[in-house]
């Protein structure tokens, strides 16, 4: 297993839709909402952030999961809060005999090929340590399994853009922490009680910087955690009934901040202590300084949670399996978002300067930067000043009844529905007039009926299939964006032609809150009044949850004691995906197109700058044909493969202008009202794996996977369309526009290896391990240059995922007593 993920695992799952695994295999565009990760029950997916791996998600350890389950299609109205896919995990526990594991892992550019990007061996390494332990406090009764699991890599990140002196490497080390402790007490045959303990730590360095359009100061540090603790109380009622009450709380904490320690930053805001890194210099196709406008950040939450299922068994025209229950979670977020505090320079009216490298001589060293010439190519400034922290709180609540019906020895229905109702996804305790207004409902309407059936030909024959409607788990940045505008200010300041516009953007000493409060456009109408940009991750005017629609059918066959085949065909509708426009902007109907942005007359709120709130008129719709052939170990060796035929076509809606009404005439399509194949589409996707016991101790085993390219967006680079934010990337200098999602990467091959050979020492074994990764060193690629304006457009750029990595050796050893 590559990098020792066991969600690398999913991978193997039919109805699995990625190349890598970050933290979880999705389906789905990659949204929040459209995936939940639930370990004994208890749900582990943060909310604070959005979009898959946007602000991490918490790890455990390899060696202390069980057992876990891929779910893309569940008829099953038990667990919700996911529009897409389940991942149900459940941890290891104690049992009456001690025993432990130690294990170690280890790699080493000696053993490396040569980076596909550089076409050089990068310096590399890394070692992963990981123990277990596990037996009984009291036979019979009380038993505990505890793991720790360190690892540290060495890594190198590297650049390829058109700026050789721009292109330098950039070594750090990642870390990672992760532990746990598990207490299984069993009071009576009818009664037990558990409760597991997770910490999870890991350091990232040097994010968003290297690839082809990030200069090396765009370098940021990313510093997750995670603890989470859950007790489960099971009671056997009777022979028919179980009850099970779970309490848990789960906290998690994301960090990011600058590389570049800046003592006296160029654009200095009143009493702001957290001011200490570079701003942002945004060039047509390349970015230098801040990696992130929002830059430092502080975000994360406590959840408390209690659920309760109960089970009730009977016989009633079958045998029917009644499930009861519902859960209540707490969501205290804690929010400081420095947003737009180090300052954001727009210089995109003209290409970037041929003498660039020159006015940025030393990269960590931004006083030796000569901002100040690229003030003739500047269009605006923008500059966050206020309160920057705050703590929006959410309620969760679900009910559920779910019958799993035997109705005959062939036929089975599966029979659920389930509600969902949430209160602070949307801000509804704020107002932020005339765009937000205080009060606004909540969405009550969330009502998921869910059916299923399997039907047996025979006794090797299954036909299955089911619809279901699901409901997704919104991202908290809708509230917490509506906040951060309602206590902080972000002016925008148009170039006024002033020759040191670029590092005097106010003409003076940067005002504060309360000077920039007397200030706005709709308290001060004066000809130099500043205007509030309202961008992206802010509430718009409709409360809807996103949802999806699933409906599969198939069949499974058993060939053999050991062997089966199956497949399904499936659809996921996926609709109410939040969408952002640009609702201050105009559009002229003779055209098709804007009018500028930078034309203040022009828009249907002159006091305000860009104001881009969600709004859920996105859509998504995904079928596939999914097949699977398993053969459990037997004979000495077992295999299974899977192949995914696949096609997932998404949708931009028509623009909306002033207070969100819909654009009702043609406009150009970078503009809205596309309907093609999504950034996530695939065509296939085969993975094959084998276990081979070779006797004496030798086992090899293997996985292979394929991949066919996937689709990426697609710009210019710059706004050329004046839109106000990158929705007018898409425009090119001549006036052509270019295709949505155009660019397809390559296809991934992939094999990995493992032999192991395995000694017994008394009650100790001990296995040394061989691994090779990228066995035939393939050049597998998961990122590209897709700004066409840059020199290196269509080309790979560094991905530091170990699925992209090229032939790489991995020793290994495992001691087990």
């Amino acid at each position: 297993m590559n990098g020792r993920n066991w969600q690398d695992l999913a991978l193997l799952a039919p109805g699995a839709r990625v190349n890598a695994v970050v933290q979880v295999a999705v389906s789905g565009n990659g949204m929040q909402g459209n995936y939940h990760v639930n370990l004994d029950g208890q749900q582990v997916t943060q909310n604070t952030g959005g979009g898959l791996g946007a602000f991490g998600q918490p790890r455990f350890s390899r060696d202390s999961i069980a057992e876990f389950e891929f779910v893309a299609n569940r008829f099953d109205a038990t667990q919700g809060r996911s529009a897409g896919v389940q991942v149900n995990a459940i941890t290891k526990s104690g049992t009456n005999a001690f025993a432990g594991t130690a294990s170690g892992y280890f790699r080493d550019d000696r053993f490396r090929a040569e980076d596909f990007i550089q076409r050089r061996v990068l310096p590399y390494s890394d070692q992963q340590y990981s123990f277990t332990g596990g037996g009984p406090i009291v036979r019979d009764k009380f038993h505990f399994f505890a793991n720790y699991e360190y690892e540290r890599e060495p890594q190198t990140l590297t650049s390829s853009s058109p700026f050789p002196s721009f292109n330098i490497d950039l070594s750090s080390v990642r870390t990672v922490d992760l532990s746990g402790l598990r207490l299984d007490n069993q009071f009576s045959p009818r009664m037990r009680y558990s409760m597991r303990a997770s910490h999870y730590e890991e350091v990232i360095p040097n994010e968003s910087a290297g690839g082809a359009v990030r200069h090396p100061s765009t370098g940021l540090m990313r510093k997750l955690s995670g603890d989470q603790i859950i007790n489960t109380f099971t009671q056997v009622l009777s022979n028919r009934s179980v009850n099970e009450l779970r309490a848990g709380w789960l906290g998690y904490t994301w960090r990011l901040e600058t590389m570049l320690d800046v003592p006296n930053p160029i654009y200095q805001v009143p009493g702001l202590e957290d001011q200490v890194g570079p701003p942002v210099i945004q060039l047509r196709g390349y970015t230098i300084g801040g990696g992130n406008a929002n830059t430092p950040e502080r975000m994360g939450n406590n959840t408390w949670s209690i659920r309760d299922d109960f089970t009730r068994s009977f016989d009633l025209g079958g045998r029917m399996d009644v499930k009861l229950g519902g859960e209540y979670l707490f969501v205290d977020h804690y929010i400081y978002l420095c947003r737009f505090c180090m300052g954001v320079l727009d210089v995109q009216n003209g290409p970037i300067p041929a003498n660039i490298e020159s006015l940025f001589p030393v990269w960590n060293d931004p006083s030796t930067w000569n901002i100040n010439a690229l003030s003739p190519l500047s269009r605006r400034f923008q500059m966050g000043i206020g309160n920057f922290q705050f703590y929006p709180p959410r309620h969760v609540g679900a009910f559920w009844v779910q019958d799993d019906w035997a109705i005959s020895p062939k036929v089975t229905l599966n029979l659920g529905v389930r509600y969902d109702v949430a209160k602070g996804i949307w801000g509804e305790d704020y107002e932020l007039l005339p765009f937000v207004k205080k009060g606004a409902p909540i969405d009550k309407n969330n009502i998921g009926p869910r059916v299923g059936m399997a039907y047996s030909l025979d006794d090797r024959t299954v036909i299955r299939g089911g619809w279901g409607k699901y409901f997704g788990d919104m991202s908290d940045q809708p509230t917490h964006g509506l906040v951060g505008y309602v206590e902080s200010f972000v002016p925008e300041v148009n170039y006024d032609r002033r020759a040191d516009f670029a590092i005097n953007p106010f003409n003076g000493p940067t005002p504060s809150y309360q000077e920039i409060a007397q200030r706005q456009c709709p308290v001060n109408p004066a000809p130099n009044c500043v205007r509030q940009n309202l961008l992206s991750h802010m509430v718009g005017p409709v409360n809807e949850t996103t949802y999806s629609y699933q409906t599969s059918i198939g069949v499974q066959r058993q060939l053999a004691a050991s062997m089966a085949v199956e497949a399904d065909y499936v659809s996921t509708r996926s609709r109410a995906e939040v969408y952002t426009h640009n609702i201050n902007l105009s559009y002229n109907p003779a055209t098709g197109v804007n009018y500028p942005f930078t034309d203040i007359s022009r828009r249907p709120f002159p006091d305000w700058g860009v104001v881009e709130p969600y709004y859920p008129d996105g859509w998504t719709n995904y079928q596939a044909l999914q097949m699977a052939f398993s053969k459990r170990f037997s004979n000495r060796w077992q295999a299974s493969a899977t192949y995914l035929l696949s096609s997932t076509k998404d949708g931009t809606p028509p623009p909306r202008t002033g207070l969100y009404d819909v654009v009702t005439f043609p406009v150009a399509e970078d503009l809205g009202g596309e309907y093609t194949y999504a950034g996530s589409d695939q065509r296939h996707r085969a993975v094959f794996n084998g276990i081979w016991d070779m006797g004496y101790g030798f086992q090899l085993s293997g996985v292979y996977f394929y991949g066919s390219g996937l689709r990426y967006g697609t710009t210019y680079g710059g706004d050329l369309r004046a839109y106000g934010t990158g929705r007018g990337a898409r425009l090119r200098p001549n006036g052509t526009i270019v295709p949505r999602n155009d660019l397809v990467g390559e296809p991934n091959h992939r094999m990995d290896m493992r032999v192991q050979r395995r000694f017994g020492i008394r009650r100790v074994r001990v296995d040394g391990i061989l691994e090779v990764f990228n066995v035939f060193n393939r050049e597998n690629y998961g990122s590209y240059t897709t700004q066409e304006s840059s020199a290196s457009y269509g080309r790979p750029s560094q991905n530091l995922n170990v699925a992209y990595q090229p032939r790489m050796l991995q020793l290994g050893f495992r001691v087990a007593f």
